[in-house]
């Protein structure tokens, strides 16, 4: 189940936006692996749900990797 995204792909990146403030501290920050085709999707998902300063990292082969943001 971890590794099923679901139809989209990121149904688990929306399960733990949408929960993340109940179990973070405010300014509490969320850090995400991503697929190297899913950085605006995801970064835009998490926008959505109240993050800030919100982050895509690229890996050393100029892909999207990391995405990250804060309440």
């Amino acid at each position: 189940i971890a590794l099923d995204g679901g139809r989209d792909g990121v149904a688990f990146y929306k399960r733990i936006a949408d929960k993340a403030a109940k179990y973070l501290n405010e300014n509490g920050y969320v850090f995400f692996e991503i697929g190297y085709d899913q950085g605006e999707e995801v970064s835009n998902m998490i926008k959505n749900t109240g993050f800030k300063d919100v982050l895509v990292k690229k890996d050393y082969g100029g892909f999207d990797r990391v995405i990250s943001g804060h309440l």
